[in-house]
């Protein structure tokens, strides 16, 4: 049976899931008024002040399912209703506090915003400017910084707190990684949900449905075989389901031999299947985005291979990440991206059991393609398709998460970085650990490993041949 990582996770899990099962029967208009009175029938509250405010919450949640606003430009909002329990301020005097006689917090402060009231240190929230000198100067570790969660793991400094003490998303920076998502303990901040335009297109019958998984899915249903996660897919109405590991064989080729030409010219590539490492060099780095290599990433391979057979298909990403789906905006190939959380509410919703399932087969990708959703697994396969072209030495930087992107990058900038490719990953642990994953556990390694180890086809070139004849866009 499937557990939940924690409590917001099912809270999200039980709203997406009601809304689905309402769509699938096609009364959600009808219903959809009554949602929150399902998810939290009360009398007394569970979360929060009240059962009103627990219901507010989940109608914004709603909100969300359905599409979130329209007007705002990005992918992810804060929920205002739910973003109110965090601290305020961000240095707290604790209980340590041994009124000493150094006062070091005092000598400290640059603009006087500590004094000492019976003996103990008292912080001035209105001259305060949070640089934290106080507490790198406490010697009993006595000031603690309460940073809200989703502005602390936030790369690019793209969350901002208003005058009303909510936390406000600067598009202009946000890179869609997901990190405060994943991070925000109250579950305030949401992404926007295409799980209506899905189950009407699965429910209209008119054109053929497609879902593409990414190969991060062989470590979150981890309760059944992975052919009954196919088989509880096809159930859902899906015409058909292909390994995303699939694109990462067909861009593979294309990567590695690009990678030649920039060596050639003397620049170094970096890699272009991590959504948010390349708005992240777009919005950060700027001047170094003619490093990106122009090689789609495996999501829009697959999707192209697809309607290359079938043009008037709609095609499905499932996966572990929030930024496929800023990506998606910017082609025609993919349709629509279901977050792993999603595709786990409509498989609720439609009250399938997977463990009642007969597993069905894997479509065939190489033990190197299943590997490009672990950090390093896109040079792993570059690497072994250059084996057989060429004798050149090449080196290689493996950025596992956003720290280690900017530090290799700020070198490229400088010119100080020996590599000839730089692969960046902004989630540590590469797309397995994606902020819409259902869990972030340590099997998940080995999980990838083992789906790996399935594949009939040890490499890329062997996965690919049956299309070496078709002509199929990879930049």
């Amino acid at each position: 049976m499937r557990k939940y990582e924690n409590q917001v996770q099912m809270i999200k899990s039980i709203v997406l899931t009601q809304v689905a099962k309402y769509a699938f029967e096609g009364t959600l208009n009808e219903n959809i008024a009554r949602i929150p009175t399902l998810v939290d029938p009360g009398p007394e509250e569970r979360y929060r002040c009240c059962i009103f405010h627990e219901r507010a919450i989940t109608a914004d949640r709603i909100k969300m399912a359905i599409g979130g606003t329209k007007s705002l430009p990005g992918i992810i909002e804060v929920l205002e209703s739910a973003c109110d329990q965090c601290p305020v301020d961000r240095y707290v005097v604790t209980e340590t506090c041994r009124g000493c006689l150094a006062h070091r917090c005092i000598g400290a402060c640059p603009v006087d915003a500590i004094s000492t009231v019976k003996g103990r240190a008292v912080i001035d929230y209105e001259r305060c400017i949070e640089c934290g000198k106080c507490k790198e100067n406490c010697p009993y570790n006595a000031i603690a910084d309460v940073m809200r969660p989703c502005k602390r793991e936030c790369p690019t400094n793209a969350i901002q707190i208003d005058h009303r003490k909510k936390a406000v998303i600067d598009y202009d920076r946000c890179i869609s990684c997901g990190a405060c998502v994943y991070n925000c303990p109250f579950g305030a901040i949401q992404e926007k949900s295409e799980i209506l335009p899905v189950i009407n297109a699965l429910c209209a019958g008119k054109q053929s449905v497609y879902a593409i998984v990414a190969p991060a899915f062989a470590t979150q249903f981890n309760y059944v075989p992975l052919g009954n996660v196919i088989a509880g897919i096809k159930k859902l109405g899906f015409k058909d389901v292909i390994e995303v590991a699939l694109g990462a064989d067909l861009v593979t080729p294309h990567e590695a031999e690009e990678l030649l030409h920039m060596k050639a010219i003397g620049q170094t590539m970096t890699s272009s299947c991590c959504p948010s490492f390349v708005e992240f060099m777009h919005k950060s780095y700027p001047e170094l985005t003619k490093h990106i290599s122009k090689t789609v990433s495996p999501m829009i391979a697959t999707a192209r291979l697809i309607k290359h057979f079938d043009p008037d298909s709609i095609v499905v990403f499932i996966g572990p990440c929030i930024a496929k789906k800023v990506e998606k905006q910017k082609t025609t190939d993919t349709d629509f991206v279901l977050t792993f959380e999603e595709l786990a509410a409509l498989i609720d919703a439609k009250g399938i059991q997977l463990e009642t399932l007969e597993p069905l087969p894997l479509d065939n990708a190489s033990y190197y393609g299943r590997k490009f959703a672990a950090t390093g697994g896109l040079t792993a396969s570059v690497q072994n398709h250059l084996n057989d072209l060429t004798t050149e030495p090449l080196t290689y930087e493996i950025c596992d998460g956003i720290n280690a992107c900017d530090k290799a990058l700020k070198l490229l900038k400088f010119n100080r970085l020996k590599a000839d490719f730089i692969e960046g990953m902004v989630c540590s642990g590469g797309c397995i650990k994606g902020p819409v994953t259902m869990h972030h556990g340590l099997r998940d390694i080995k999980a990838i490993e083992a789906y790996a180890k399935l594949s009939m086809e040890p490499t890329p070139r062997q996965a690919i041949r049956i299309f070496e004849d078709q002509s199929i866009r990879m930049t």
